[in-house]
Order: C-alpha cells, then structure tokens, then sequence
C-alpha cells in the first residue's frame, strides 16, 4: 500500500456535508465532487507502477508539483475509475511542457480552457468518446479526465476565478474539455501518426481551446464547399493554432475529391484571409505594433493561422453534416504570447 503524504481531514460521512467543506476551502469547480478517502485515492495509485510522490510537472500560476498523488486526489474528486490514470498522468505531462504555455492560459482575461484529444488503442479500452455528440455531455470518461484536469489547475496551479484567473466571461469549455479521434471514420491518418508515434500507440494532445464555432454544411456535396464553410468560420489572425474537427461525412466528401490532409490544411489556410483594411483605426494600430514581423499596413492580407502546418486536422463525431472549429489562444508576438499543442504517449 503506498505511503499518502496528503493531509488528512476527519468530516463524517454526510455526503453533503463533504461538499460543503470543499466549497469552503474552494477546492471544487462548482460542481458535487466524491470525497477523496484515503482507499480511493490508493485504488488509483495501485493502477499504476509510478512513486506516488513523483513530481509529473509544475503547475502554474503557483508553480507547484502535480505529484502522482495529487493527480490522483484530483482524478477521485472528479470520478474518475483507476485506469484512466495513465491518460491523466500524460496529460499533466502535457500541460506542463512549456510549449503549451498554460501560465497564460490561465492568467488571461481570455478565458481559455485546456482541451484533451486521445488516440489509439486507449479510446476503445476507456470508452472515450469520439462518436456522437463527442463535444457534450453523456461519456463518463470525457467528463471526469477532462474535469479531473481543471481540478488539477485549479487546485495545484492556484487558478482561482477573479484573483490568479483573470477571465472575463470564460466559457463551459473551463469545465473541462475531452474527446477521442473517430480513426475508424477517417480517411487520413489520425493525428498521433502524423506527429510520429506508431498507430497502435496511445497519445494525449493538449490544445489551448479559445471556443467553440460550429460550421454546419447540409447543401454543400463537393470537396472546396465544405472545406470553404469551414475557412469562412475562421477567423481573427492572432497567430495561434487552429483546430479543425470533420465531422465524418464531411471527411467522406472532402477525401472522394481527393484531398489529403497536407492539401486540406493548405486549401483551408489560403482560403482564410484576412483584411487589414477591415479593422478599426486602434485595433489595426496595437495588431501591427504587437506582429511587427509582418510589417502590417492596411492594405495587408493575413491568413488564419500564420501557416498551414499550425492547422489541427482530425476527425470526431457521428451522423450529420455538423463539423466545428476550435480556436487556440495568443497573441502571434515575435517574443512568444501563444501556446502550441504538445502530444504526449501514454504509459499503461
């Protein structure tokens, strides 16, 4: 039995009573958590074959350890089942890499969230929904990994709504955010293969998501027209990635035309433009001084995003014509001010 160096407190067993504590000490989202007994967090721990007190990364904007117990306090917390585990352990390995600069995802009045998409093998083992409906409610494991995550920036991170989280509306996509690739459904390989791991491999990617914008084509039955709705829902060059998910009939269509994924990243990018001419005087004024690597002047055209390879390309939900666009976070500065998806294998 491992060793638990988590502080213990004795509340009784009156389920509404535990919560009432939690909210107190402000150590929930909002929502009813499962009171982390000492023999659920050590069901968790005795999943995995990892020191219970090994720093996986550090989490801002506090900067301190996200142990493997403290990950697993969390993942109880939300009702996670011990073999998602494994998924959640990569996935703090994921949002902590510097690249996907969570400091500021968490600091900004912006109001991202962080949002997970698991590949291979993995999704079938834990049920992880990548079918219908992939982006609400109905799958346990979505739900509670993709809680289990905000927890964990909100308890070990310190994230706290109006004090260290400065986000002026937000969105739900804070509560957490969690779906599967459809490989099965897609004609292009799915997007662990194409950042290099083996298709039998099991993957975690962590995105910074800035909302969501649906892009529904019921008419369009040609390659270019879906891929063009699409391209009119992106929008605002700011220099973060862009995350496309087809929906599988859309892919379908896109695929008979003959498009591989190189080629619908590249119709997608040169078909989103955008106009310099378009923006207000000081908006026009603090973008140009902000990308000064582009030496914007009015009469210049950006595309959405700045190239092709910062395009996200995978495939997720079921039937309809309804595919949909998430938005990355930043800034596109010379300096940084952006984050970047990191994809990261995942240990049973």
């Amino acid at each position: 039995m491992p060793s638990l160096q988590a502080e213990l407190f004795e509340i009784g067993d009156d389920l509404w009573a535990v919560n009432d504590f939690f909210l107190e000490k402000n150590w929930t989202d909002g929502l009813p958590i499962l009171p982390p007994t000492e023999e659920r967090v050590t069901r968790m721990l005795d999943a995995i074959n990892r020191d219970p007190q090994e720093a996986v990364g550090l989490v801002p904007p506090r900067w301190a350890a996200a142990t493997v117990e403290k990950i697993a306090i969390n993942a109880v917390m939300a009702g996670c089942r011990p073999a998602h585990m494994p998924v959640l352990l990569a996935a703090v390995e994921a949002i902590t890499d510097p690249k996907l600069n969570l400091y500021s995802l968490q600091a900004t009045t912006g109001g991202p969230s962080v949002m997970l998409i698991v590949n291979g093998p993995i999704r079938d083992q834990l049920k992880i929904n990548s079918g219908a409906n992939v982006l609400g409610e109905g799958s346990h494991a979505n739900a509670t990994i993709g809680r289990t995550i905000r927890l964990i920036q909100r308890n070990i991170g310190g994230s706290y709504p109006g004090t260290t989280c400065k986000a002026t509306l937000g969105w739900p996509g804070k509560q957490g955010m969690c779906i599967a690739e459809n490989e099965e459904a897609s004609p292009w390989e799915p997007l662990h293969v194409e950042r290099g791991f083996d298709r039998n491999a099991s993957t975690v990617t962590a995105i910074s998501a800035d909302g969501y914008i649906r892009a529904g084509d019921l008419d369009s039955t040609e390659a270019e027209g879906v891929m063009t709705t699409m391209a009119q829902r992106i929008n605002g060059p700011t220099g973060a990635e862009a995350t496309v998910i087809f929906c599988p009939e859309h892919a379908a269509i896109i695929a008979k035309g003959g498009y591989g994924k190189a080629a619908v990243k590249q119709f997608i990018w040169q078909t989103t433009r955008y106009n310099m001419q378009d923006l207000p005087d000081e908006v026009f004024a603090q973008r140009a001084k902000r990308r000064t690597q582009y030496n914007l002047t009015r009469e210049s055209v950006l595309h959405v995003p700045d190239k092709p390879e910062d395009i996200l390309l995978l495939v997720a939900g079921g039937d309809g014509s309804i595919s949909g666009y998430i938005h990355g976070w930043g800034q596109g500065t010379p300096e940084g001010g952006t984050t970047r998806s990191v994809t990261k294998l995942i240990q049973n």
